[in-house]
């Protein structure tokens, strides 16, 4: 048998690692805030755009110095945007790696004060006696066959890591 003892520190602790578990998703959609196309960068795709409608409408053959008069400028902006995408690119995935770092770094430093702070407070009472990891599941809590704050996190942890891992992948 299973009773919980502090309902609320247990959901505190899943929520934090369930938060810890789904930073790799979390990034993508903050670092995407940071690092968009400028509207210089969008004027030029635009432009771009109206110079290839403007050549199709021109024929190779006939107006041949025209074609490729604006087939150069046209080339002239793709290399502009590709430059622009490449810088973009690389800041980009710098930014994806610092928010990664002090999204993780701020969920650990919650958790751990967490943990320091409720270290005696034991998550759940088991209904039998755990007999070989009685020390092991209680510590550092004094109740008897208690899961501390502490093997609770470590059990959610890898969990829900566990459960997730399928997910996130795919």
């Amino acid at each position: 048998m299973l009773d919980i003892l502090n309902g609320f520190l247990l959901l505190y602790f899943l929520i934090l690692c369930i938060l810890s578990a789904l930073v790799p998703v979390l990034v993508k959609p903050i670092a995407a805030c940071f690092v968009r196309p400028s509207t210089e960068d969008r004027a030029l795709l635009a432009e771009m755009k109206k110079l290839i409608a403007e050549q199709q409408h021109i024929s190779m053959k006939d107006e041949f110095a025209t074609y490729s008069k604006l087939q150069r400028k046209i080339n002239k902006l793709d290399g502009i945007l590709k430059e622009n995408s490449q810088t973009r690119l690389s800041k980009s995935l710098a930014v994806k790696g610092l928010v990664h770092i002090v999204l993780q770094v701020v969920i650990t430093l919650i958790i751990i004060v967490s943990l320091f702070w409720f270290r005696r407070e034991p998550i759940v009472a088991l209904g039998g006696d755990p007999f070989p990891f009685t020390s092991i599941l209680q510590y550092p809590s004094d109740t008897e066959n208690a899961v501390s704050a502490h093997v609770w996190v470590l059990i959610s942890n890898v969990s829900i890591r566990a459960l997730i891992k399928p997910f996130i992948s795919a």
